[in-house]
């Protein structure tokens, strides 16, 4: 009997996250999902166990990814939270680019400080971070929410040189517009047809492409546009 693989996915409760939990579980996998919301109905599967906190709660965090790893030998790790601000930066409170920051950036590095020892100590693990075309290109109104991707994306650059030796494949995917909840209180969302945004199945398809990859080898960044792009900014947040 093969061995049950488990992957801890963040933001598991809608658009990137739920759509990779989905796809992983019908491959076999045992899912562990973090997220506000926790179990949600798309999810009642008996292989997906459900962690409800906000990522931006460090401390907390940080002692739900121990008692994860106390208890499971994580396989994979798919970082898909993330929320967008848009807006000049003076608009922005202190604490909501606290807020901002913890979520899409430092959530990310407060689990990998956790899960890559175990993965050292195992000798492999695959770690597949969600960015975003904010990482690539600068936009306007969008410096709050570049900085938190830029960043994400520094990190893991070096993350990836960091354990090239240690057996740990390091990936990140770029989608640009992608369809899904994440435009639910913005004032734009992707154009209407489905050739201006990308769908989140085709996501978690390239998401399970690189986990089947051979262990050799590493899809160090994937770039992925919706093939004809268009914003509608006419939308009421």
């Amino acid at each position: 009997m093969a061995e049950t693989r488990t992957a801890l996915i963040t933001g598991a409760s809608s658009g990137i996250g739920l759509a990779t939990a989905r796809l992983l579980l019908d491959e076999g996998y045992q899912v562990i999902g973090l997220s506000r919301r926790g179990r949600v109905a798309e999810l009642e599967h008996d292989s997906f166990s459900a962690i409800a906190l906000d990522l931006a709660d460090l401390e907390r965090l940080h002692a739900e990814i121990k008692k994860v790893l106390d208890t499971h030998p994580i396989d994979c790790f798919v970082h898909a939270a993330g929320q967008g601000h848009f807006g000049s930066i003076e608009q922005f409170s202190i604490a909501q680019i606290e807020t901002s920051i913890r979520l899409n950036l430092t959530s990310a590095i407060v689990i990998c400080r956790s899960l890559v020892p175990a993965f050292r100590r195992r000798g492999k693990g695959r770690l597949i971070f969600i960015g975003s075309e904010s990482a690539l290109t600068a936009g306007s109104k969008g410096a709050l929410y570049c900085a938190s991707k830029y960043g994400l994306r520094g990190f893991c650059l070096s993350l990836r040189e960091d354990c090239s030796s240690d057996g740990i494949q390091v990936s990140l995917v770029n989608p640009g517009m992608v369809r899904s909840p994440f435009f639910d209180n913005l004032s734009f969302e992707p154009g209407p047809e489905s050739e201006n945004a990308i769908a989140v199945n085709d996501v978690a398809a390239v998401i399970w492409q690189i986990m089947q990859s051979s262990e050799d080898i590493v899809f160090d960044e994937i770039n992925l546009s919706p093939r004809v792009k268009s914003i509608n900014f006419g939308k009421r947040s």
